[in-house]
């Protein structure tokens, strides 16, 4: 096992939802978490609730100068975990392909441009996490833009998990997690999605932010795994 004590993690995202969950558990390990975000004052509060070691810098995955810049601000890093992205949901009639391509541009190529900023700095035991996501494997009217880039996600960490060996490089699929991402939906919506996908689920629940966390420092751990997606999903793919 690759302990992440006394390591540094890059999560980028790691601002809210799940990112901050992983940020807490690499600091439970006695990692130190580094956050990176498109906001100062989310990075402010999320420090203020980890404490030291952790830290903080932003990046914008849409600017190629500010991702370039990263890893002279961000210092030096063990392992990379990528959990933003900024995505649209609309019927594929419906959306324009600008929106499109600002899902693509944001998520799948943001990752990519990241990693190739580490690449070379990234020690041979280091790691390489992306977030692909449920509609990979299971698209539904409104979210084609969502269920391309993530599959595209998952492409790139199989390539990765060959082009930079011994690196490692994985990707986690999560299922339906009650975290920001769902922000799009009104309250009363969310609530309703969560009940008739708890309703339907093995596990009797939608997934919570620890769950994808304790995935992620898994596959940060585990020295052996590398070119997987592992998903977290309470078994929806069985229903």
């Amino acid at each position: 096992m690759a302990a992440v004590k006394d390591r540094t993690v890059l999560i980028v995202g790691g601002s809210s939802g799940i990112g901050v969950d992983v940020a807490r558990s690499v600091l439970a390990r006695g990692g130190v978490p580094v956050i990176a975000g498109r906001s100062q004052e989310k990075i402010d509060s999320a420090l203020g609730e980890l404490g030291e070691p952790a830290r903080g810098v932003t990046v914008d995955l849409t600017d190629e100068n500010s991702i370039a810049s990263l890893p002279e601000r961000a210092g030096a890093v063990d392992h990379l975990v990528l959990s933003a992205a900024a995505l649209t949901y609309a019927p594929f009639t419906e959306l324009s392909v600008d929106d499109a391509r600002a899902v693509m541009d944001s998520k799948f190529w943001g990752y990519y441009r990241v990693v190739r900023a580490f690449a070379e700095s990234l020690p041979d035991d280091g790691s390489v996490t992306l977030f692909s996501g449920v509609a990979s494997a299971r698209p539904d009217v409104g979210t084609v833009a969502v269920t391309t880039t993530n599959a595209a996600v998952e492409g790139l960490a199989r390539s990765l998990a060959v082009e930079l060996a011994p690196r490692r490089a994985n990707a986690v699929n999560p299922g339906v997690v009650d975290s920001p991402s769902w922000a799009h939906l009104s309250q009363d919506e969310r609530t309703s999605m969560f009940e008739q996908t708890a309703d339907s689920l093995p596990v009797g629940r939608v997934g919570r932010p620890e769950d994808v966390a304790a995935a992620v420092l898994f596959l940060i751990e585990n020295g052996y795994t590398t070119g997987e997606v592992l998903t977290v999903d309470g078994g929806a793919r069985l229903v």
